[in-house]
């Protein structure tokens, strides 16, 4: 791994550095942007010429060493790819309250991240995306705008993006551990 480019929220970047002090490898932490590709962006105008590109949300702190080195692996035999996940529930497609159809869960999959990029596919993507003016909630639905055929490899279940204080605490079970107070969003503030 050549670089590690952390994209942290603007006013938290004094923050992150401190944290990430220490790190075995070098990490330069970059303002991050008003949306998740915007971020995603500006990160990667700080990486160098590296050959392939890894994406991972911080949201999702419970991924394992192994499930990057499977997408890098897989990466040796394509241009992208994605972890995700197989849904085991019944999807419905709704409009105004009431459903259009079911969806054929056999072929849906919830993507993840780490998800996984030749670099001048993934440097082409979001060129491609700034000049249309696209806004995607994932790096993979930028390469597949190009054409290009992203390979889904397995995920984990346990890979779960930390999104709302339910998640904190499945988290928190997962890891058997309580997170401390600053950082719980399911506290109030008087």
């Amino acid at each position: 791994m050549n670089d590690l480019v952390v994209a942290a929220p603007d006013g938290f970047i004094e923050r992150v550095e401190h944290v990430l002090n220490g790190s075995s490898k070098p990490v330069h932490v970059v303002a991050g942007g008003a949306s998740r590709q915007a971020s995603a962006a500006a990160a990667l105008a700080h990486a160098s010429a590296a050959d392939a590109i890894v994406v991972h949300d911080a949201a999702r702190p419970l991924c394992s060493p192994e499930l990057f080195d499977r997408c890098l692996d897989e990466l040796d035999r394509t241009s992208a790819v994605c972890v995700a996940t197989t849904v085991a529930e019944t999807v419905k497609e709704v409009d105004d309250g009431l459903v259009q159809t079911t969806l054929d869960r056999s072929r849906l999959w919830l993507a993840q991240t780490p998800q996984a990029f030749r670099s001048e596919v993934y440097r082409r993507a979001h060129a491609a995306a700034a000049r249309d003016g696209i806004e995607a909630t994932d790096d993979a639905a930028l390469v597949e705008r190009l054409g290009i055929r992203v390979r889904i490899i397995p995920g984990d279940p346990t890979n779960i993006k930390i999104t709302t204080a339910v998640d904190l605490k499945i988290a928190e079970a997962l890891l058997g551990v309580r997170a401390p107070i600053s950082a719980r969003s399911d506290e109030t503030h008087g």
